[in-house]
């Protein structure tokens, strides 16, 4: 009879019809798999992590220019590495960056931001980031300041530990660091922290800005070392130039004058005084 003839194979080609869409399905699974492998191992990637760090530098890494640096923020300072007096440092400084206190020029405290300070020395911008390496290095009796690259640093007298950046010219840098300390216009002598006669050499820059003076020839410890020096006609404010200073007694007036274009102001007793040398 047709009807149970067309009938009875009808289960056997269900079930091999349902045989061979499972190992079809199978073959396609694995194939697919050992071609996701394939994949990830290949072009130079070593595995899921290098994927997940490239992920992560492109958005809080510092630039190509950052190099192998450590990555640091803007406010830390170089007492927080905690490093031994000639231990070098490389950091790595993000764009974008923020102002923060510095003291010194060229050798700078401890406690001063490296990369605000790396700003200062040109190395780096605040706008770019970058990498900078540092050299620790013992206290010093004084620091000076200065104004470059858009950032003003503080002067500053004895500190216990302080930092220099290493470059080809780190060694004639220090050189003149210790030959004199450069200062602002409005630097008084109280950094010259000392006993009466002792002596500091300093550089004023040029263009300078009038700031108080008390006394003549003989100064109050709180008048601009600058603008004594140019009431004492040792240089102009224009041109700007080296100075030596000593710490004298305090005196118990101080009489102004004007000279060289610079009006000193009269003043009672002052326990500390200085001359230009």
């Amino acid at each position: 009879m047709p009807s149970s003839s067309s009938s009875t194979p009808r289960p056997q080609m269900i079930q091999l019809s349902c045989i061979m869409l499972l190992l079809a399905v199978f073959t396609f699974a694995i194939s697919g798999c050992s071609k996701l492998k394939s994949d990830n191992s290949g072009g130079g990637h070593t595995g899921a992590s290098s994927d997940n760090s490239n992920t992560a530098s492109s958005k809080t890494a510092p630039p190509a220019a950052a190099g192998s640096g450590t990555p640091t923020t803007w406010e830390a300072k170089a007492a927080s590495l905690n490093g031994a007096v000639g231990q070098t440092f490389t950091v790595a400084c993000a764009p974008g960056g923020t102002t923060y206190s510095v003291w010194g020029s060229d050798v700078y405290t401890a406690d001063s931001s490296i990369c605000t300070a790396a700003v200062h020395s040109g190395l780096l911008s605040f706008e770019q980031g970058g990498t900078a390496t540092i050299e620790i290095r013992p206290g010093r009796s004084i620091y000076g300041a200065s104004e470059r690259n858009g950032v003003a640093t503080g002067s500053y007298g004895s500190w216990d530990s302080s930092f220099v950046f290493k470059t080809p010219n780190t060694e004639a840098v220090l050189r003149e660091a210790d030959e004199q300390t450069p200062v602002l216009w409005d630097t008084s002598a109280i950094i010259l922290r000392g006993e009466s006669g002792k002596t500091g050499k300093f550089k004023c820059p040029p263009n300078g800005k009038e700031r108080s003076v008390w006394g003549t020839d003989t100064y109050t410890e709180d008048s601009s070392i600058c603008n004594a020096a140019v009431h004492a006609g040792k240089f102009t404010r224009e041109s700007g130039g080296s100075v030596t200073i000593e710490i004298r007694p305090g005196e118990s007036t101080y009489r102004g004058s004007i000279r060289n274009g610079v009006t000193s102001n009269d003043y009672a007793a002052y326990g500390r005084s200085f001359v230009v040398k």
